[in-house]
């Protein structure tokens, strides 16, 4: 695995960006960028964000979501992965005829606690056009960045390393965006599923601007300065003002709990688990920071609400200067750009990772193809060494065939005192030859296992069969 890692999560509203470092059991934070997008489509923009961020290196991994990103799921049984692999691109290229242009894809099996026979696969699949400027600008700020990933994934690996849970507990984490909602479902450390929906804090501000006729900046103010979400019983208004934001966003907050609520029956469905119930939900993401948002979705869910925010769990000694003020004032918004860094530095994480189709012929070709030429090389440099070391035995066993002819003929010509002595060196002698004789074959064969066992611990290689005949 990676020891530093960099997640790029490029929302409609703010790009955030975390690079992390993994030094044993502590993750450190020497980056958490965060700078604001006058729109998701305009990758110039996103382009001169990711420049000004200074950040370059790798590896990476890009956040996806929105309208772009399908998340599904297909129950299948249980078959070898070769198999999988056949089965899934029928899928995904089915899908890309649907959708009128071409996809990129990866899927992984889910580890749902069921009796079921069959296996849950969670496909992923973006729109090229969506996904494919986004990794070039990114490449063109200088990061290596080779896929993307659902951020309702990568808010599961957030929560998998810096959140808390209990055994058996099931734990449903929202992101909550500016026009996106990111959601996953975990128990005992296991996704059970993941989603992603339109929707957000922008909600709010446009039943503010409809309601007071302002702007879209006014109104984002009159949102985080005055908007309050408390239940009306306990709720404290210091003005009138503040009083109408809050019964104007009133509308917006009953429709995310529907929609969060309509997720866990969804899930239900899909992991074939009828009794699944939620006990209990995380609210991370800039939209988390309402006032009253706790207590609002606390009282309409009936379960134990929580803010989740995994820098608390960083080393942040080393932080950049600018990022630190920064922090301050959106914290819990970098829940999904740490979870995509932590895809990458740990091996524990859930690992998706959607490619475009010429970015896995490139990987393919640096992973494989330059790989098998280079141990093909190395092969080859191996059976000249051998047979050069094979040939120097021969030529040191035929010496020794030589000398022992003339320590034979010298000891013909000796008394019985002097053949007794030269024919137990003449024995020496043939003990010698014998068991250099056969190093030659023995030693050559163990010296090729040893050394593919050594180079190729992966055991690409398989021998079969080994001969070796003398020259006629």
């Amino acid at each position: 695995m990676a020891s530093q890692a960099i997640g790029i999560d490029i929302g409609t509203h703010a790009i955030k960006i975390a690079v992390l470092q993994k030094k044993g059991a502590v993750t450190k934070a020497t980056r958490l960028y965060r700078s604001k997008l006058a729109g998701d489509t305009d990758v110039e923009r996103i382009q001169g964000a990711l420049r000004r961020a200074g950040i370059s290196g790798g590896p990476g991994l890009l956040g996806i979501t929105g309208r772009d990103l399908i998340i599904r799921y297909t129950h299948v049984p249980p078959v070898p992965d070769w198999r999988l692999k056949l089965l899934m691109q029928f899928e995904i290229n089915e899908v890309s005829g649907q959708s009128g242009g071409e996809v990129a894809a990866d899927y992984s099996r889910l580890e749902l606690p069921t009796d079921a026979d069959d296996t849950t696969v969670l496909v992923a699949l973006c729109r090229n056009s969506y996904l494919q400027p986004r990794l070039d600008g990114v490449v063109s700020a200088g990061m290596r960045a080779g896929g993307g990933c659902p951020n309702s994934v990568a808010l599961f690996n957030a929560f998998l390393e810096h959140g808390s849970f209990e055994e058996g507990e099931t734990t449903y984490i929202v992101s909550l965006g500016r026009d996106n909602i990111d959601m996953a479902v975990q128990r005992d450390g296991e996704l059970l599923f993941a989603r992603n929906m339109a929707g957000g804090g922008g909600l709010f501000t446009e039943a503010i601007m409809s309601t007071f006729g302002l702007k879209e900046g006014k109104a984002e103010t009159n949102k985080i300065k005055k908007g309050d979400l408390t239940p009306k019983a306990q709720a404290r208004y210091p003005d009138a003002t503040s009083e109408k934001v809050a019964n104007a966003m009133q509308g917006p907050a009953g429709q995310l709990v529907s929609m969060v609520q309509s997720t866990v029956m969804i899930c239900r469905a899909q992991t074939k688990i009828p009794d699944l119930n939620i006990d209990r939900l995380v609210l991370t993401g800039g939209g988390a920071r309402m006032t009253g948002i706790r207590a609002y979705f606390q009282q309409s869910m009936s379960v134990p609400v929580e803010l989740f925010d995994p820098v608390d769990e960083l080393d942040v000694s080393g932080l950049h200067p600018d990022d630190a003020s920064e922090l301050g004032e959106h914290p819990l918004d970098f829940s999904v750009a740490i979870g995509l860094a932590e895809t990458l530095l740990r091996g524990t994480s859930k690992k998706l990772e959607v490619l475009t189709e010429s970015a896995k012929k490139k990987r393919h070709f640096l992973e494989r193809t330059v790989w098998a030429l280079g141990a093909a090389a190395a092969a080859l440099l191996l059976v000249v060494v051998l047979f050069q070391t094979r040939a120097a035995d021969i030529a040191v066993v035929e010496a020794a065939n030589n000398e022992l002819a003339q320590v034979s003929n010298t000891a013909s010509n000796r008394d019985d005192r002097g053949k007794a002595a030269a024919a137990k060196e003449l024995d020496a002698r043939l003990k010698e030859v014998t068991l250099r004789s056969r190093r030659i074959n023995g030693g050559f064969a163990l010296a090729i296992f040893e050394l593919l066992e050594k180079k190729h611990p992966e055991k690409y290689f398989y021998i079969r069969r080994i001969r070796i005949e003398p020259e006629r």
